[in-house]
């Protein structure tokens, strides 16, 4: 089974200052769903408002085969995300957010050593929520499951990074493998290229980075080699939900192996799948890719 953790929304796309469509959203939400729509098991472990909005969200997992057994919902309204899309497909966000003030107990499921979890973004840093993401990712490494962390920081969220600096360190610490990106490496740790954000997450914990630079590729660092990968040049209508379906792609990967293996064969193998699914969803105006079968997704 794969778990992702995270926040769940719903996101209003604006082109040229116009709203242009909604999708379900939140990064672990994206990932679930690809996942799901790829024939991976999958849950998503999340909270939502008992709103229309949120009775939407609902009924869209469960439409895409993604387990909503550890959906909380709460008192109130939903979370909103606008993204505003520049000319390239880039997007510059503002949230809505409604929360409890108290973070819900998640139940915890019970972990195994085939099983894999992916969290991250600024829900797993905020005060809020750490309390729920530590028991998580806790209960997940002590049971052996391989755990996937991708810090997904962001501009609007630098001003916190001194209290949150301590949380990113830990989330690396506890995870099997990092998937960052460059501007994430460089707001959190003023990295300028993949060695510099290599030897921060090694120091902070984690042997394992995949580091991802939008358009020019992606590089792999691991205590056995670096590799580089290219990525196809393809037309953009959006990145949102490209990275969080690149994390997809790995974690399908290593499910389908029951384990992150030292050789390139496997690495070839993963990082080819994440740029698929990655390129997919850039090229299209949904955050995931999609349904299983249809070509190019087995590979």
């Amino acid at each position: 089974m794969i778990f992702t953790i995270g926040e769940c929304l719903l996101d209003i796309l604006f082109k040229n200052g116009q709203p242009e469509w909604s999708c379900p959203g939140g990064s672990m939400l994206n990932s679930a769903v690809s996942l799901g729509r790829y024939g991976e098991p999958v849950a998503f472990v999340s909270e939502t408002g008992n709103d229309r909005i949120g009775d939407l969200i609902h009924h869209f997992l469960s439409e895409n085969c993604v387990s909503t057994n550890y959906l909380i919902e709460y008192e109130g309204k939903s979370t909103l995300a606008l993204a505003f899309l520049d000319d390239r497909g880039d997007a510059d966000y503002q949230f809505y957010h409604q929360l409890p003030t108290v973070a819900p107990e998640f139940r915890l499921p019970d972990f195994y050593p085939a099983d894999l979890l992916i969290f991250g973004s600024y829900y797993s840093i905020s005060d809020r929520n750490q309390g729920n993401i530590e028991r998580f990712v806790r209960r997940a490494v002590d049971s052996g499951a391989h755990v996937l962390y991708d810090p997904n920081f962001r501009k609007p969220h630098l001003d916190s990074l001194p209290e949150t600096i301590s949380a990113i360190i830990r989330n690396i610490s506890m995870a099997d493998l990092v998937r960052a990106s460059h501007e994430d490496m460089y707001l959190i740790a003023g990295a300028e290229n993949g060695l510099q954000a290599y030897d921060f997450v090694r120091e902070s914990g984690c042997k394992l980075l995949v580091y991802t630079r939008n358009r020019e590729g992606v590089d792999l660092f691991t205590p056995w080699f670096t590799k580089h990968y290219h990525v196809p040049v393809v037309p953009v209508v959006s990145t949102v939900g490209a990275g969080d379906s690149f994390n997809a792609g790995l974690a399908s990967v290593i499910h389908h192996h029951g384990n992150i293996l030292p050789d390139k064969v496997f690495w070839d193998e993963a990082i080819g799948r994440a740029i698929i699914f990655a390129a997919e969803v850039c090229g299209s105006r949904e955050n995931f890719i999609g349904w299983q079968g249809a070509p190019p997704y087995r590979i």
